[in-house]
């Protein structure tokens, strides 16, 4: 067992070495590096899990309400509907209210058709959403029960069921883009070990002297590790703290990079489903990446240094 002040001037040695030598600062461009694209791989996962809420959650539909149906036929169909626990939302729109919207949402249509004198080509209809789009087959099965065909029109059903495979083709899309983005992110955590350990190799190479003359004093392989451990890990922090500032910078700047994620753009609704995800994730994730240092700077200390120490020109036990 190591004793603390052997810990301690183990530790004070890594960081009077980091101070006083500069060569540190090519093998921290290289963490940060690394570390910068661990954050944007995190910052794709985000993107690509809000990609999804947002598609699950784009269960919006219309349905066009037969003229033949009465008050109270559609009556009911509205309260049964409203009970049901995969419906989030149900709102009737008159014919009345779908041509003012039109006239306010897309004047071009409205003004074609006051030019020309069309009658309001509108009909009752019912605006739907639902919990979640996994939902969608169980709606369709409601819709078809044979007392609500003589209140929905059933050609809507087609038009669903596409919506639901085009939606379900994105997810797949999505989902095959997020195992690849964590094959990628498991990929660049295994070579920032190696790259540590070839950093620790090659700083153990250059004081070969020394760690030579530490275990001709009958030093502890540990205690020989241990400044490299502590350099590793203050560089490996330096370079987490640098690349989580540049990827906050790189968020604060997407939208203006990128108009489409602004508020009104196409990708708004994107933005709006990430950003509640990056608010709760990302402070987890600087804390788990800053708790993982000192292992991974371990684990590359100890994979860099232990030619050196195990070499058979002096033998010992470790």
């Amino acid at each position: 067992m190591i004793s603390r002040t052997v810990f301690i001037r183990g530790v004070s040695r890594g960081v009077r070495t980091l101070t006083r030598e500069k060569q540190w600062l090519t093998a921290l461009g290289a963490l940060f590096g690394v570390f910068l694209m661990v954050q944007l791989l995190v910052l794709v996962l985000m993107g690509l899990e809000g990609m999804q809420a947002m598609l699950r959650s784009r269960t919006n539909m219309q349905l066009e309400i037969h003229t033949s149906a009465t008050d109270a036929q559609v009556q009911t169909f509205y309260s049964v509907l409203t009970r049901l626990s995969y419906v989030e939302d149900a709102v009737f729109i008159t014919k009345e209210k779908a041509y003012a919207q039109t006239q306010s949402k897309d004047p071009k249509l409205f003004g074609f058709l006051e030019e020309y004198n069309i009658q309001n080509p509108f009909t009752d209809s019912m605006s739907i959403s639902l919990v979640s789009l996994e939902d969608y087959a169980a709606f369709a099965d409601f819709i078809e029960k044979p007392e609500w065909k003589s209140v929905v029109n059933p050609t809507y059903l087609s038009k669903v069921t596409d919506q639901e495979q085009h939606v379900f083709a994105l997810l797949s899309i999505t989902q095959a883009g997020r195992s690849l983005t964590i094959i990628i992110l498991l990929l660049t955590i295994v070579a920032l070990i190696f790259i540590t350990t070839e950093l620790i190799r090659r700083r153990a190479i250059a004081k070969s002297d020394e760690v030579l003359v530490e275990r001709l004093a009958g030093a502890q392989p540990f205690s020989i590790v241990l400044p490299f451990i502590t350099e590793a890990t203050i560089l490996l922090l330096l370079s987490i703290l640098l690349s989580f500032g540049a990827t906050l910078i790189l968020i604060v700047l997407l939208p203006v990079m990128i108009p489409s994620l602004q508020p009104n753009g196409i990708l708004g609704p994107l933005q709006q489903e990430v950003a509640p995800l990056l608010g709760a994730m990302l402070p987890i994730i600087i804390i788990l990446e800053i708790a993982i240092a000192p292992l991974i700077a371990t684990c590359g200390a100890w994979l860099g240094i232990r030619p050196q120490i195990q070499s058979p020109r002096i033998s010992f036990a470790i």
